[in-house]
């Protein structure tokens, strides 16, 4: 049994009182916060560098779709080299 409850309670000798009780929920309360960020944090660090989340973006086809964007190769050119770099994977 927890120590703020109940007729055994060892830390208080006169009983407990209605604020150790909300001292012991905020006890819990932190240490199950505190887990689950530990727990959080290391599940996307070692989780999230497997790659199996998110795909790594193809650069070149990055670049490509910059340079189209930006108007320095006309659709034709843009639409050969992705054909490319599709064809290339």
């Amino acid at each position: 049994m927890h120590p703020f409850y109940g007729p055994s309670s060892l830390l208080f000798s006169q009983g407990t009182t209605w604020w150790a009780g909300i001292i012991s929920m905020a006890m819990y309360l932190l240490f199950w916060g505190v887990v689950i960020i530990i727990a959080a944090r290391m599940a996307r660090k070692y989780l999230a560098g497997g790659g199996m989340m998110w795909p790594k973006e193809d650069t070149a086809m990055k670049i490509l779709r910059e340079r189209y964007a930006l108007g320095e190769i006309e659709f034709e050119e843009f639409m050969k080299k992705k054909s490319d770099l599709e064809q290339n994977k």
